[in-house]
């Protein structure tokens, strides 16, 4: 559980990333009062940076959401998982206190989620699941089922940028456990509330469960159910590095 290092480090700084550029992208957006636009691409061109440059060492993961996919799917052992999500939670704080740094007294201000009076907790949960389901979905299909090949990764981080755009302005749409906790933590020690946290961790981990199971379970594309074509040339596409580890 312990003896891949290199895949530890490598999702330490991926989700690091993630948080650190994301965080600050919220912050950039109140300032030039940009709507979810700045922050949906900064998040999703993360996805991008983390995807081509770790993905073949741990596959990418930096969202725990991604991670529970995975080790439904069996793209990734349990026990391995674990630790993912330990070091991705890790990082996240770790970025969201750098950030702090640089910007002193602002931890309220870049990227500690609450959907305010936009929704309702319910309303916030189902959000978050349905963005999350579709982030999940693609990471399955195009990056742990290579069906994007070597695009996997823009594809994905696409689809993170078309998430924010869509749910952005209602819950700022987090889609990642860790994203939520880390500038969390930070905005709580600084007084901050973190009462609407809780319905970001459920809808996300709600999220990605559903998609694996869907897509482990009901759609099954790798079972007997193929395409015709593919089942008769006998060929299997091959899976990309990128979200398999």
């Amino acid at each position: 559980m312990f003896s891949n290092t290199k895949a530890y480090i490598a999702e330490f700084i991926g989700t690091f990333v993630l948080v650190f550029i994301g965080s600050a992208s919220v912050w950039a957006a109140g300032k030039l009062n940009t709507g979810p636009i700045v922050p949906a691409f900064a998040h999703g061109l993360s996805i991008v940076f983390a995807a081509y440059t770790m993905g073949h060492i741990s596959g990418a993961h930096i969202n725990p959401a991604v991670t529970l996919a995975c080790a439904i799917d069996g793209a990734i052992s349990w026990g391995k998982a674990v630790v993912y999500w330990i070091v991705q939670i890790v990082a996240a704080i770790v970025a969201a206190f750098v950030l702090t740094i640089i910007l002193p007294n602002q931890a309220a201000n870049f990227g500690a989620f609450s959907y305010g009076d936009n929704t309702t907790f319910i309303g916030a949960v189902l959000l978050e699941l349905i963005l999350t389901f579709l982030l999940c979905s693609m990471v399955l299909q195009a990056a742990v089922r290579g069906r994007a090949g070597n695009l996997a990764g823009l594809v994905i981080g696409l689809t993170l940028t078309l998430s924010i755009l869509g749910g952005g302005a209602i819950t700022g749409a987090s889609l990642n456990p860790a994203r939520t906790l880390g500038p969390a933590i930070v905005a709580a020690i600084g007084g901050a509330s973190i009462s609407q946290v809780p319905a970001y961790l459920i809808g996300t981990l709600l999220g990605a469960a559903l998609a694996a199971v869907v897509h482990k379970f009901v759609l099954n594309p790798d079972g007997p159910e193929a395409g015709v074509e593919e089942v008769k040339a006998g060929s299997e596409r091959p899976r990309s590095k990128v979200g398999r580890r």
